[in-house]
């Protein structure tokens, strides 16, 4: 009953933040790290329209913070390529992590 929104509009919303953030990213160029933005922006609609505002702005902020950690790190002459591929790593690890954990609680 606390869900105020089907899962159809939310995912409606989520995906129309991917496209329009794609769009974006076209007309850019700024494929990385743009594409956490975009992704960010697209995970944090869906629990902002589910009424999450807390997970949103914790979705939000990682989805940034990551990039702009990127880029103060790279002008400090920090190979961005490995750090970027250890920042996925760990997100991925963290997430399965999480999954595995909700999984274990029921």
């Amino acid at each position: 009953m606390g869900d105020r929104t089907s899962t159809t509009e939310r995912g409606g919303v989520g995906g129309g933040v991917l496209l329009v953030g794609f769009g974006m990213l076209l007309l850019t160029g700024w494929w990385w790290p743009g594409i956490m933005v975009v992704i960010g922006a697209a995970i944090a609609a869906d629990r902002l329209i589910a009424g999450q505002v807390r997970s949103a702005v914790i979705v939000l902020a990682v989805f940034i913070g990551v990039p702009v950690g990127i880029a103060l790190l790279s002008s400090i002459d920090i190979p961005w390529v490995e750090l970027a591929a250890f920042v996925l790593i760990v997100l991925g690890g963290v997430a399965i992590a999480r999954a595995l954990a909700g999984s274990g609680r029921r």
